[in-house]
């Protein structure tokens, strides 16, 4: 605590305490810890911004949909492989897969 020049104390640089500024502080805290945890989740997560590393994460989430649903398939799981290596196979995450006629 300082005295500003009206004699009054206040809060010192950076230590706010009303208590909106402490939630958004605690907030903001808890955005940067579940950040830090989808950087370390997501490949090279960590040698890039955030924007980029959300868009990452993003890919990689609809990435791993798509393996599920290959695997996850009696006719298509031979395909997961493809798909890993980026090819586009043309499954939609939102159809249901149906074998070959």
């Amino acid at each position: 605590m300082t005295l500003n020049s009206n004699g009054k104390t206040r809060a010192n640089r950076g230590s706010a305490t009303d208590p909106q500024s402490l939630y958004a502080r605690k907030r903001r805290e808890k955005i940067n810890e579940r950040l830090r945890t989808l950087q370390n989740l997501v490949p090279n997560g960590t040698k890039v911004d955030i924007s980029t590393m959300l868009e990452d994460a993003i890919h990689y989430v609809k990435f791993l949909q798509l393996q599920i649903k290959l695997l996850s398939s009696d006719d298509m799981w031979m395909y997961a492989a493809i798909a890993y290596n980026g090819l586009d196979i043309g499954v939609n995450l939102n159809q249901k897969i149906s074998p070959p006629p």
